[in-house]
Order: structure tokens, then sequence, then C-alpha cells
């Protein structure tokens, strides 16, 4: 291998002078047809599976918008002590519909104590740095994965966090790119900082934190964002427009109730989104070892049946 810049490249004389097994021609015959039948059966099952995990993430968005706009579904609500069928109001918002009639409406600045845009400049990054700078590609809807995440050293951290530190519970927001519109909150006790295209949010004590980052997650919420969208080479939503934001209000025992209850199913259905990936994982693994037992003579296919 050769070339730079992440561009590889393998050599034209490794593809002349590379030696490959030359089995006769009816037993090249034998594993192409092989090959051609089993491979697909593995790329039938694999397409399976990414249909079920787009359902999942589909039922995941579809119980996110509806509890967060019209309260928790009926068995749960009375689980909770709740009215499972509340009377509905106009909210008054177009694209927010109904809410429960005891629910009340607000902008997002009002849910909040402090709405903060990132620095817009480039971190200097530290591969040895003790800090994680938050970016749009850590944040997805509900989780906050700094598995990945670039770190920065004190002297940069500070200057990130210049205007306000992140908290525990403040909720961090990418308002720009392809990933904007995700909502994270802040673990407690993991110093951070944000990135570039990234808001950061301290939650008023009125709401409830988990419950506001989930409604920022609300599908309604994201198409409404979408309308404002500005920026041709990249794309944002502005600052103001994000703080207007109109949000459903419950009362605060039932934001709790509702937090709770979205955080447990939301950890279900990622937890069977995850399974099935590993799923495929083996599964394109298996077809790889078929192809290169069958190639090489490792496994006698001739006397194959369909």
């Amino acid at each position: 291998m050769y070339g730079a810049g992440g561009q590889k490249r393998v050599p034209p004389e490794f593809c002349k002078d590379v030696r490959v097994p030359l089995p006769p021609l009816d037993d090249q015959r034998s594993i192409a047809d092989f090959l051609d039948r089993e491979t697909a059966k593995v790329d039938t099952l694999v397409a399976k599976k990414r249909t079920l995990i787009e359902r999942l993430k589909e039922k995941r968005t579809a119980l996110i918008s509806r509890t967060v706009t019209r309260g928790l579904p009926p068995d749960a609500a009375r689980a909770a002590g709740l009215d499972p069928h509340p009377d509905l109001k106009p909210s008054g918002i177009d694209w927010l519909g109904e809410v429960p009639a005891h629910w009340d409406v607000t902008h997002l600045k009002y849910a909040t104590s402090r709405i903060v845009d990132c620095p817009h400049e480039t971190p200097t990054y530290a591969d040895d740095g003790e800090y994680f700078v938050i970016r749009t590609a850590d944040v997805s809807s509900g989780r906050l994965d700094l598995t990945a995440a670039y770190r920065v050293d004190a002297d940069e951290f500070c200057r990130r966090i210049r205007r306000e530190p992140l908290l525990g519970d403040d909720i961090v927001y990418g308002r720009e790119g392809e990933r904007w519109g995700f909502a994270a909150l802040v673990p407690q006790s993991t110093p951070v900082c944000l990135g570039q295209r990234m808001m950061q949010f301290r939650v008023a004590t009125h709401f409830d934190a988990a419950f506001l980052m989930w409604q920022l997650n609300a599908a309604s919420v994201v198409k409404r964002g979408a309308v404002d969208i500005t920026g041709a080479t990249a794309p944002h939503v502005n600052v103001e427009t994000i703080r207007n934001y109109w949000l459903a209000a419950p009362p605060l025992p039932e934001q709790h109730v509702i937090a709770e209850f979205l955080n447990h199913e939301a950890a279900k259905l990622d937890a069977m989104v995850n399974k099935i990936k590993t799923a495929i994982e083996r599964l394109q693994e298996y077809r790889t070892a078929l192809i290169t037992a069958a190639v090489t003579g490792m496994i006698d296919v001739r006397g194959a049946v369909a």
C-alpha cells in the first residue's frame, strides 16, 4: 500500500503479480454458483435486518414525538396515576397541534435559564488532552457518545468555556451541518466543552432537563427548525429561531414521569437496534469467510445442492 492523506492504493504491479488459486473450469463454475446462491441468502437476511432497524428507529421517533406532545400512552399513564385519556385543546401553534388541556405552551427561551452558542472557532485539539470536546458527530437523538470524541488540553478547555461552563444535565444541541437538530444531556462529573456548531441550554427550575431534551428531539420541533435553515455551504438554524421554538409544557411532576418513561423505552429500542447491528456484523463476517473458504478450496462445494 502507498499514498498519503487517507488515499492508500494497491500498486498495479501487485495486481499483475499476485498468485491466485486456479481450479478447473467446471470447479470454478460450481464455486461461483454456490457463492451466488449462498451470498444471496446472506444479503437477503441482512436487508431484512436493516429494514427492521429502520422500523425500530421510526417507532422510537414516533414514540418520542407523541409522548412529549400528547402525554403518556394510556397504560403507562394509568400506571403513573395520570388520566389515560386527557381532554385536548388547540395549542395555537399550527405545527404543534393539540395538547392536553391542562398543559401550557411556551418558548424554549422561557424553559431555560441560559442559552449559549459555541465559540465560532475551531478548537486546538490534543490527542492526549484530558477534556472532551462535544461535536455534532458525538450527539444523536437523546444520546451523547464520547467514545470517539476529540480532546483538548487545559488551556484550550478554559478558552472554550469562557462564556459558560457545561454542567451536568445541561443540554447540548447541534444547530448546523448534516447532524443538526439532535439534543442530549451532559453527563454528571465529566468535564466537557462545546465544539463548533453546538449550543448549550441550561434548563430552568420549572422544567425537567430530560423532558426538555426529549422534546427538542421530537419530529415536530425538528421539522419546525428545518423551515428556517439558512446557508448553502453550511446549513444552520439561527440562534434566535432556536430561542423561540414553541414547546409543550406539562406540569413539572408529569414532565418527570414522561422523561423516565422515554428514558426507559428509548433505551429498550436502542438495545434492540444494537443487537440487530451485531447480528448484521456477524452475517457479513460469515459472508466474507464463506467466500474465502470456497475460492481457496477450504470447503468442497462441488456437490452442494441449492
